[in-house]
């Protein structure tokens, strides 16, 4: 039976490209998306065209009861799970100053509580020798105006991967953080999309923009059995824009 990996978030960007990646890689795919996300079947339809093996679930990780359905109904039809790719996440753009508590509710119900209920969910069901994969993001590091909320969200996302990593070691699971600089992804779209790909180009290294399948192959390479020995790590795939 192929390793099983589930990917929050793979309807679009990010996720779906990792999806489609992890499927090229031999991993069968539990495709999962949202309510308000369009995509899911596109990325199931594309990798069963190529071969692969993939299966659509909805979900609302600020749901306790969805996340826990989600994991039990994968685990209903794959047996397994090998792998947990955390990717599901909102943006905001906006002065601190200006910040509203429903937005502040919003995102870390999303992005701290959703992916914390996600991470628990897997450290009770992940096969040993698994992988557990947040994505954060470079706005932790590089303090960009406007990202403050943002920001503050994700930064509580890596502190408990940290120690989730320490708590699954004994089980050879990792867990580590993929921190992407500035990707042309729709999370853009919650602000000045031209302009943000602008800023990013300027700050990488590299001097381009990010593409989903920049971090896919960051993702695929993490996860793999050369870094088996490789956990509680924040990977920054950046093209430079943070060189420490």
């Amino acid at each position: 039976m192929n390793k099983v990996a589930l990917i929050s978030g793979a309807g679009t960007g990010i996720g779906k490209a990792t999806a489609i990646r992890l499927a090229e890689d031999g991993y069968s795919v539990a495709v999962c998306y949202s309510s308000s996300e369009q995509g899911g079947q596109e990325t199931v339809n594309s990798i069963e065209s190529q071969g692969g093996v993939a299966k659509l679930y909805q979900v609302s990780i600020e749901s306790e009861s969805s996340v826990k359905a989600l994991f039990t109904n994968i685990m209903n039809d794959f047996k397994r799970i090998d792998m947990v790719i955390n990717n599901a996440g909102i943006g905001h753009y906006g002065k601190v100053k200006d910040i509203i508590m429903d937005d502040f509710d919003r995102l870390f119900n999303v992005n701290t509580r959703g992916t914390f209920m996600m991470c628990r969910e897997a450290a009770n069901c992940i096969h040993d020798g698994g992988s557990i994969i947040n994505i954060s993001t470079g706005a932790t590091t590089s303090n960009m105006p406007g990202q403050g909320l943002y920001t503050a969200s994700k930064l509580a996302l890596e502190g408990f991967s940290k120690v989730l990593a320490k708590e699954l070691g004994g089980r050879q699971v990792s867990v580590n953080i993929v921190s992407p600089g500035m990707t042309d992804t729709p999370l853009l779209d919650g602000g000045d999309r031209e302009a943000l790909k602008v800023y990013g180009a300027r700050s990488a290294a590299m001097k381009r923009c990010g593409e989903p399948e920049d971090i896919a192959s960051a993702i695929a390479s993490i996860v793999s059995s050369d870094c088996a020995w490789i956990t509680g790590q924040n990977l920054r795939v950046d093209g430079g824009s943070v060189i420490i």
